[in-house]
């Protein structure tokens, strides 16, 4: 999990924030820069390893992104 305390997002703008070019706030890519993909890439690489990612968010108290990789033991390897 990482947890912020910024501004929160919007709860109809939580799936969203995981599209391609998408952000809460368009100002924030003119103020601080930024393509709105980082969290594209993050859902591909965790939906590849066959997990889930979500975000859980309270406006004016910040998000914590989540998410879930399975995890198999490896034959040889001590646990």
């Amino acid at each position: 999990m990482v947890k912020d305390q910024g501004r929160g997002i919007p709860q109809d703008k939580l799936q969203i924030v995981f599209d391609r070019f998408q952000q809460v706030d368009t100002s924030d890519s003119r103020q601080k820069g930024g393509t709105g993909l980082g969290l594209s890439i993050c859902k591909q690489i965790v939906e590849q390893h066959n997990g889930r990612i979500w975000v859980d968010s309270t406006l004016g108290e910040g998000s914590s992104f989540n998410f879930t990789i399975p995890i198999q033991a490896i034959e040889g390897q001590v646990e």
